[in-house]
């Protein structure tokens, strides 16, 4: 009989993860699948956790938003070793969920998950933490600390530039050097966005999607900057502004050239390390279970 580890944070949000794991886990019965829980007081051990699992598992279902994936990922990352994964999505933006087509219903994407039909996809790597969604540093990084969560629930990236009319006139540009496989390049930075999806904030931002990083770097802010991240937030033309070096690269290597200045990036939502700091891409790392009809 095959087993599905089932991962989710029984503390977050109004407690609705456990009731759906409890939903998940009795029609996966229906099928002849055991489900075991996968919990932990922190995010450590819940990655240890899972890395301890993997080995005992047919598959493994996270119920959540990119924060919840980023945990399996990263104990997939870590343990060089992948099995096949399906979302129940439930974090306030799921790029991830969406870029695959994963239903937001609760009852559909456990369906997706009873097919068991499933793809190979690709997600980044900060060293030994997964990328599932997003990448960033510089002052957007920063002002996530000012963005109540209700806010960002209610108005997406349209928050960030009202922050940053409020720090035009600091010294917020840093001086970063960027290495990809093709060419070297010192750019002032005032933020710099990496996703692994065309998606960010929920919205679709790009057209493309190469099986690669989308790397967008926002050199200075400026009143008409700002001009330009709101039509960023809203039409998806961010690649087109001349304010924006937009790079697709799969290895990226940030060196700060700022002496004493501790710049510290954000990893799918949540703190992550300073630079200096490696990204490498995962290529058809994930077998993810999708949409029959997602081809």
């Amino acid at each position: 009989m095959k087993i599905y580890g089932i991962f989710f944070n029984p503390n977050a949000g109004d407690g609705k993860s456990e009731e759906t794991a409890n939903l998940l886990k009795e029609e996966l019965s229906k099928i002849q699948i055991e489900s075991k829980f996968l919990t932990a007081p922190s995010e450590e051990l819940a990655i240890e956790k899972i890395m301890t699992s993997l080995e005992t598992l047919d598959g493994v279902v996270a119920i959540g938003g990119d924060g919840t994936l980023n945990c399996v990922g990263t104990a997939f990352i870590r343990s060089q070793k992948s099995i096949p994964l399906g979302i129940i999505p439930g974090g306030t933006i799921n790029n991830f969920a969406k870029r695959w087509h994963i239903p937001l219903n609760v009852e559909e994407a456990i369906k997706v998950i009873i097919e068991g039909k499933t793809r190979k996809i690709s997600i980044g790597k900060c060293h030994d933490r997964a990328i599932i969604s997003s990448f960033t540093f510089g002052r957007l990084a920063d002002m996530s600390n000012d963005v109540r969560q209700s806010e960002k629930q209610k108005y997406g990236l349209i928050v960030y530039p009202y922050q940053a009319l409020k720090h035009i006139g600091r010294k917020t540009s840093y001086l970063i050097r960027y290495k990809t496989e093709k060419e070297t390049k010192e750019l002032k930075t005032w933020v710099a966005l990496a996703t692994t999806t065309s998606y960010v904030g929920g919205l679709h931002y790009t057209i493309h999607d190469a099986n690669a990083f989308h790397v967008s770097i926002l050199n200075n802010m400026s009143f008409s900057k700002v001009l330009t991240y709101l039509r960023y937030a809203f039409t998806g033309e961010l690649k087109k502004g001349k304010a924006v070096t937009y790079i697709e690269t799969e290895k990226l290597e940030l060196t700060s050239m700022e002496q004493g200045v501790d710049i510290q990036s954000r990893i799918d939502g949540d703190k992550g390390p300073s630079l200096p700091l490696t990204l490498e891409w995962e290529k058809d790392f994930i077998d993810l279970m999708i949409p029959i009809k997602n081809d």
